[in-house]
């Protein structure tokens, strides 16, 4: 028993020696930040990783000025300027993303190197006629030849008669 707890303890020894596991095995960059704030509510700030960063001023009277940046490891970008004042919240848009098209949405100035989405051209559905009904030939019901009119072509309850006399007549 002493020699499995020895054995133990030798292979956890060197589990933890080793210095594949006491390192960072995916680097995801540095990051920066910095702040900013005085008494009377005047700021600044700002952040930034190996994809993305985030950069804000504002003052007193509310008014705010910043920008963001993204990026993924396929390529996608995207950096947004914008203000918010007393004239109201602009923003400015500058993307290589699939699906955005040149565009000012809610006063967000899009500039995108792709084309607006065009719609397939969709054929129009072809609708077939309705099959014509033909009239059964012989016995439909009762046991009697006549039917109730389908022999003639007649609606279902037209007799010979009339409507519902043909039940009576047996041959």
């Amino acid at each position: 028993m002493i020699a499995k707890v020895i054995i133990f303890c030798a292979a956890f020894a060197v589990v933890c020696a080793n210095p594949i596991l006491t390192t960072s095995i995916v680097n995801t960059g540095a990051s920066v930040s910095a702040k900013s704030q005085d008494g009377i509510g005047n700021y600044a700030f700002n952040y930034g990783t190996a994809t993305n960063a985030r950069a804000e001023i504002g003052d007193a009277a509310g008014n705010k000025q910043g920008s963001y940046t993204i990026t993924d490891i396929d390529g996608r970008a995207r950096r947004v300027d914008y203000v918010a004042d007393s004239a109201g919240f602009r923003a400015s848009v500058k993307t290589n993303e699939p699906g955005t098209a040149l565009s000012a949405p809610a006063s967000a100035a899009i500039a995108s190197p792709y084309a607006p989405p065009v719609a397939p051209a969709v054929p129009a559905p072809v609708v077939a006629a309705a099959p014509a009904l033909a009239a059964v030939p012989g016995v439909s019901s009762y046991s009697t030849v006549i039917g109730h009119g389908s022999v003639l072509g007649l609606p279902l309850g037209a007799g010979i008669i009339g409507p519902g006399i043909a039940k009576t007549i047996v041959w």
